[in-house]
């Protein structure tokens, strides 16, 4: 359904039992969409909870984006949500870039947000674009394709649009070979259902990532706000995964003070697709428990 929210119309997936712990999923890209979620877990976190999937403004099934974006944007539009749905409080769980609005939104937001989940998120740019480059850099060096990939690893400034720009080009390099960073050796011919959306509802990704990478807030470092956490706290790592930094797993380990940490051995990126049934036990028991 579409819904009216702040001057634009989302599309929201709520899935599940009116009465059961809601659960709001935030999507990554930035600007992927919840489709490719929803169709590894949808139905199973639905089992026992009350989901809702929001479609960013501007992304996938929401109205096309007409202006600026900003994280706090987002963040204002997550809690409008909630208030339209009637729900007082829920917990809310952030694939990827989704992770980074989780934490953003629990940590600003703890009298509505209950408990946090992230899935193998970068809460800073710096870090997480690194961590991305090291993980591309033997395939880079397979390809030849990794002319100038030494320069980028060195630099060691804040983040900036130039230094994102310049990083995620690399990946670029590989084309048709740059999931192979994302998905295990066991998991490469996982199919990801949104590549056969309408290319127009795919096209609205590039848009939103444009527009968001060139705000000041997706260039700040997150890691101060993980002393914030106040609720319960479940960090979901795939071993393989190249996005989540060693630094920030650490610093989350030792920062939060009721955070979960759990490694899902020989899993990539996307831990809701490769290992779906114990993701959604996992998930469901933690949300509910």
């Amino acid at each position: 359904m579409l819904l009216e929210i702040r001057g634009t119309r989302l599309y929201v997936d709520r899935r599940g039992t009116t009465g059961s712990p809601p659960l709001l999923f935030l999507h990554g890209g930035p600007g992927s969409g919840s489709y490719d979620f929803l169709s590894f877990q949808g139905d199973r976190l639905a089992a026992k909870l009350d989901l809702v999937a929001v479609d960013q403004r501007g992304v996938q099934h929401s109205d096309p984006l007409e202006g600026p974006v900003t994280e706090d944007d987002l963040i204002a539009d997550f809690e409008a949500l909630r208030s339209a749905l009637g729900i007082e409080r829920w917990s809310i769980l952030g694939h990827s870039y989704g992770g980074r609005l989780a934490l953003r939104y629990a940590a600003t937001h703890p009298e509505t947000v209950s408990k946090v989940i992230f899935e193998n998120p970068p809460w800073d740019m710096v870090l997480a674009t690194r961590t991305l480059v090291l993980g591309a850099l033997p395939l880079l060096r397979e390809l030849g394709l990794d002319d100038g990939v030494d320069d980028l690893l060195a630099y060691d400034g804040p983040a900036t649009a130039e230094m994102w720009d310049q990083r995620i080009g690399v990946l670029q390099r590989l084309g048709d070979r740059r999931m192979e960073l994302y998905l295990s050796p066991d998991a490469r011919d996982l199919v990801l259902p949104a590549d056969d959306l309408p290319a127009e509802i795919q096209s609205r990704a590039g848009r939103f990532a444009t527009e968001i990478t060139r705000t000041p807030g997706f260039s700040e470092s997150l890691l101060p706000y993980l002393e914030r956490l106040t609720q319960p706290a479940l960090l979901i790592k795939g071993e393989l995964d190249p996005v989540t930094s060693p630094e920030e797993i650490a610093l989350f380990q030792s920062k939060v003070p009721n955070g979960t940490y759990r490694n899902f051995k020989g899993v990539g990126h996307f831990v809701h697709g490769e290992v779906p049934a114990e993701y959604a036990e996992l998930v469901t028991s933690f949300v509910a428990g």
